[in-house]
């Protein structure tokens, strides 16, 4: 590794996406675009919450972090999945919890992808995958395949929180046919009232999969968030 980056700190080296400064080497090949200064100013998320299914969140959705995910999701700038995809993997594996069979990305609706021209979560999916290992030393299995969005839906951020659930309803469906995992990550970067996560899992739970963990990038908390009072 340390020849490999050498040799890529040549050609490339790592440059933080959010101020420009030199970015990290880690044990990337190509290093981390984002400096230790940006990356200790990205807010961690409460290590308590959410308590749904085993969800684990990186970040809390403030400042920083909120610029990676609007700068992937809105200017096209593909840059800060891998950081939040590299990000996400490093600290799975320090958290050491046994790998599921595969990781789900939150898919869109087809119109929805036509407009954008891209899945965020599937661009951050790919990074996470391929730097997870079983103990065998294979990668994840990353599929895009197991679900998809059949119903396109309003904006969740623009509704009140009582119609957010009945927006989502039937939005949510099995994709390909055969054999089902029975445990599963579900990816998606933001995670906020909880009910497109609550809405997703309820398709994989109907399709067959016996367990649905959510891996998330970022946690909108309100003001009154706490353990006793969670979001979702």
């Amino acid at each position: 590794m340390g020849f490999v980056q050498h040799l890529t700190h040549l050609i490339a080296p790592p440059v933080c996406v959010l101020c420009g400064a030199d970015g990290q080497r880690l044990d990337e090949p190509w290093g981390l675009d984002l400096c230790i200064h940006c990356e200790n100013a990205c807010p961690r998320a409460p290590p308590e919450l959410p308590p749904l299914d085993g969800a684990f969140c990186l970040f809390r959705y403030e400042d920083p972090v909120d610029q990676l995910i609007l700068r992937l999701k809105f200017q096209r700038d593909v840059a800060p999945a891998r950081v939040l995809g590299t990000l996400l993997a490093r600290a799975l594996r320090n958290s050491q919890r046994p790998l599921p069979e595969c990781l789900v990305p939150m898919p869109l609706h087809r119109s929805r992808y036509r407009e954008r021209g891209f899945c965020q979560t599937t661009l951050i999916a790919r990074h996470v995958a391929k730097r997870l290992r079983d103990p065998g030393g294979a990668r994840l299995r990353l599929r895009r395949d197991l679900l998809q969005r059949v119903r396109a839906t309003l904006a969740q951020s623009g509704l009140p929180a009582a119609e957010r659930a009945r927006n989502l309803s039937g939005a949510f469906a099995r994709g390909a046919r055969g054999p089902v995992p029975r445990h599963v990550a579900l990816l998606d970067d933001v995670l906020t009232t909880g009910h497109t996560a609550r809405a997703a899992i309820e398709a994989l739970h109907a399709a067959g999969v016996q367990r649905v963990e959510l891996w998330c990038c970022a946690r909108a908390l309100r003001q009154d968030d706490c353990p006793d009072n969670p979001v979702i």
